[in-house]
């Protein structure tokens, strides 16, 4: 005959993982910095020193971990070897937790115009993969290990940059889209070298990520998911101009999984530069998903992280709020 109090002891002790998963805890995400102005030494100095008294504060807030949302430098900053990887890599090797990054245009997909000095595009996203995601784990002092779509994905070897990992029941992932309208050849005009093979490769490997991405939330149960990128692909939702041909895929990957998985989501980018909470998506019929929380983080010249503080048993899991100093916020605009 079973003995009930031992059934119950059992069942507690089974129960204590899923509780453990459940605790609160704190991430920080940022983008779109620094931005020097090109033959401004001065102005770059000032610049790397805002960045670095950010990164001091992100430190001492202790979080779980950081993700950095692409555009390590600015638009018109050549891209050469000193500002794309040395001056980057150093940065980035002041984190003392785990630091997870998705690239951005800034640093691969413009750099074929003239401003950026006609570098070709494919070639430096190869060298940023060398670079930054040569291995399983994050980036940062201490690191974390990650499931690498390349890793899993016979399909899609190439894409190292896409990334998976769970924390306390939310699982998280970055996916490579980018701004520039995610490097899809424009239909008329200069066409950015290898941009017709390299777009809809990506492109599907993206989708693919975003399906396995809630797949495995599915799996696991989790109670929340985090997906992260660089581009603002909803700037023409806003504005009421802009590419979105390149982005239109993702989003609709993104929106038809949402809303299949019912459970609060935030989506996390930068591109735009200023900081914004709202619900862009919507379904196929038009509806806004109440479920899938955006928010943009800051950057070019305001220098802040965003803190996200999650509680994932709670219904709404996700606390925002800009950190650093708020020296030159910029509000919602249209170039």
């Amino acid at each position: 005959m079973l003995n009930p109090a031992r059934v119950l002891f059992t069942l507690a002790l089974l129960a204590l993982p899923l509780a453990a998963q459940a605790q609160p805890f704190t991430f920080l995400a940022f983008g779109d910095m620094p931005y020097c102005r090109p033959g401004d030494a001065a102005h770059c100095e000032q610049e790397q020193r805002r960045l670095d008294t950010l990164i001091g504060r992100m430190n001492a807030a202790q979080p779980a971990f950081s993700v950095f949302l692409g555009d390590t430098k600015a638009g018109n900053e050549a891209c050469t070897d000193a500002i794309v990887f040395v001056r980057t890599a150093r940065w980035f090797g002041l984190f003392d937790h785990p630091l997870v990054y998705t690239p951005g245009d800034n640093e691969w997909t413009d750099c074929w115009q003239p401003r950026a000095g006609g570098h070709d595009p494919v070639a430096i996203l190869a060298r940023l993969r060398q670079a930054f995601f040569a291995r399983p784990e994050s980036l940062g002092r201490v690191t974390m290990p990650l499931t690498r779509q390349a890793d899993i994905d016979p399909a899609n070897t190439t894409f190292v940059e896409n990334a998976r990992w769970e924390h306390h029941g939310v699982v998280f992932a970055t996916v490579h889209v980018v701004g520039s309208d995610n490097n899809r050849p424009p239909e008329t005009g200069a066409q950015p070298p290898g941009a017709a093979e390299e777009f809809p490769a990506r492109d599907a490997a993206n989708r693919a990520w975003v399906a396995a991405a809630f797949a495995e939330a599915e799996r696991t149960g989790a109670s929340a998911m985090v997906l992260m990128f660089q581009s603002d692909m909803f700037f023409r939702d806003r504005c009421g101009f802009g590419d979105i041909e390149g982005v239109r895929a993702t989003r609709a990957a993104i929106a038809e999984a949402a809303a299949r998985f019912a459970r609060p989501v935030l989506l996390l980018h930068g591109d735009s530069h200023f900081f914004l909470a709202d619900y862009p998506l919507r379904d196929g019929s038009n509806r806004v998903l109440g479920n899938v929380l955006r928010v943009m983080v800051p950057g070019a010249e305001d220098i802040r992280a965003v803190r996200i503080e999650v509680d994932p048993t709670a219904a709404e899991p996700f606390a925002i709020a800009p950190l650093g100093i708020a020296d030159r916020p910029r509000g919602p605009t249209c170039p």
